[in-house]
């Protein structure tokens, strides 16, 4: 099966790369005499806007087309076009192609270069691009504040950083800063940080800089702004990232990685609207991938924990973490709210080895380190034979009650809202019930899931319920999900005299046998 996956897959490749071979090219070998100057730059125009734009496929394009001839005139016409072509594209990232080109055919010596200026305009566009491309790592830069202080650009945590070069005598940069603020403040959400380098060496002028343009009282609260400069000019940032003239703006991911160069504050909007957009649908594809992934194995074998997330984990770490964010936040959401214990264990399996050990691959450290830490200690808490958390709830007239201290010989929690529509007939089967249960000792009280006191009062004028009910400090339902396992009401819980969980989720049926 695989060989003949294989094997369709290299069809399906050659046809959809032979639609756009050299047939359709009027420079080939068999009329390259005939061909005018105008027709090959068409021809290659034609090609090239055929090409996945990725960078990748374009230098391949590229290698291909400048191949097709053996003519040394025609070949440096074709490669200096190309490079034109790339190196003033407006696309963004196509510039790599363009310093392919330059340093595998013109400054290795291959080809002679005719173009616009002299080889060695050549050679500084692409020692001042060569180091700071999209999908490169960033050079980090430890400039100093003006205060003294150094700031390295790779210490910045911040899942997005700007690198902005700036001159407080720029007139463009004045002119853009305000629209850079309200990007950035209005991307805040993401977790933005702006490494702010000022291209002079004058403290003083930059001080004089961020007070006017960051004053003490401004509202500018959420993203933090490290300004610094290169005390004595060794830094080498104007070669690094191509500052020939300001301002001068990049994006960066977490990692450092460059996801945006040659920006203005809109084009950096859209690098970060993109980029948002691509995590959300990393987010919706692993949502419906998790389930399917899971149902290949047998989770009520522990045996198969391992087999089942140590490849899948190791897979998703290789490359980047926002894959591995995705998934297995997706993964452990599902296994925690699944009604199964057996999968409640695999999800504090999966929180210990695979997501709070590794609290900086996320974007937001806080999930690992405090949400999937409190739920891991809720399963814990909550498993068949532990004693029941003594949390405090208070009746409906505010007077606090401690769990424990209302227990009977048995007792049934009963977690409700008024809106859930299978707590209604588990409700009414419970009051036809309710006196064969007291006489076997049986205590039951409600609590309720829900957040409006309002809501509460009316259920109980309505139901007349014969037990006792209880609710949350402040009608705030989320403490009951950082207690209790009540992501899913009606939920119960029978509990014995001293607390033990002897069984959840168990219902009129269930409960009438274990009481004859």
């Amino acid at each position: 099966m695989y060989r003949i996956f294989t094997a369709i897959a290299a069809l399906i490749l050659v046809i959809t790369t032979t639609g756009y071979g050299q047939e359709n090219l009027s420079f080939t070998k068999g009329n390259r005499d005939t061909v005018t100057t105008h027709n090959i730059y068409r021809d290659i125009d034609n090609y090239i806007s055929r090409v996945n734009p990725h960078p990748d496929s374009l230098i391949a394009a590229s290698n291909r087309l400048i191949s097709l001839t053996d003519n040394t005139a025609l070949k440096t016409a074709i490669a200096g076009y190309l490079f034109n072509t790339f190196s003033t594209s407006t696309v963004m990232g196509q510039e790599s192609v363009a310093i392919y080109i330059a340093k595998k055919y013109f400054l290795s010596g291959e080809l002679q270069w005719h173009g616009q200026g002299s080889e060695a305009i050549l050679r500084m566009y692409t020692e001042f691009n060569e180091n700071s491309l999209i999908g490169m790592k960033a050079p980090d830069l430890k400039l100093k504040t003006p205060t003294g202080q150094e700031v390295a650009l790779n210490s910045l945590k911040s899942n997005y950083t700007v690198l902005y070069f700036f001159d407080n005598n720029c007139n463009a940069c004045k002119a853009k800063l305000p629209d850079l603020k309200k990007v950035t403040e209005f991307r805040d959400y993401l977790g933005i940080e702006v490494y702010a380098v000022y291209t002079g060496q004058d403290s003083l002028s930059l001080l004089q800089f961020i007070n006017e343009e960051f004053p003490v009282d401004s509202q500018l609260k959420s993203v933090k702004w490290h300004f610094v400069y290169d005390t004595d000019g060794t830094s080498g940032f104007h070669k690094l990232y191509n500052v020939l003239s300001t301002p001068q703006m990049f994006l960066l991911d977490r990692d450092k990685k460059i996801i945006g160069r040659n920006l203005d504050p809109a084009a950096l909007d859209k690098v970060l609207e993109s980029d948002e957009q691509r995590i959300n649908n990393l987010y919706n594809e692993s949502e419906n991938f998790v389930p399917a992934y899971l149902s290949i194995f047998n989770l009520k074998d522990t045996s198969q924990f391992k087999e089942a997330f140590d490849p899948l984990f190791q897979r998703v770490t290789r490359d980047n973490y926002d894959t591995y964010n995705a998934i297995f936040y997706h993964l452990f959401e599902y296994l925690f709210d699944a009604d199964d214990s057996a999968m409640k264990e695999a999800a504090v399996y999966v929180a210990e080895k695979y997501i709070i050990p590794n609290a900086n691959y996320w974007r937001d450290p806080g999930y690992p380190l405090n949400v999937v830490t409190g739920k891991v200690s809720v399963i814990k808490n909550n498993r068949i034979g532990s004693v029941i958390p003594d949390a405090t709830l208070y009746t409906t007239k505010g007077k606090a009650k401690k769990i424990r201290r209302m227990l009977s010989r048995h007792t049934l929690l009963y977690f409700f809202n008024p809106d859930c529509s299978v707590c209604a007939p588990f409700t009414e089967e419970l009051k036809e019930n309710y006196k064969y249960f007291k006489k076997q000792r049986l205590r039951i009280i409600a609590i309720y899931a829900g957040s409006y006191d309002q809501e509460l009062f009316e259920y109980i004028n309505e139901v007349d319920p014969p037990w006792k009910i209880l609710r949350p400090k402040d009608y705030n339902y989320l403490d009951l999900y950082e207690v209790f396992e009540v992501s899913q009401v009606p939920q119960t819980y029978l509990l014995d005299k001293k607390g033990r969980i002897i069984a959840k989720r168990i219902f009129t049926a269930q409960l009438k046998e274990m009481f004859k």
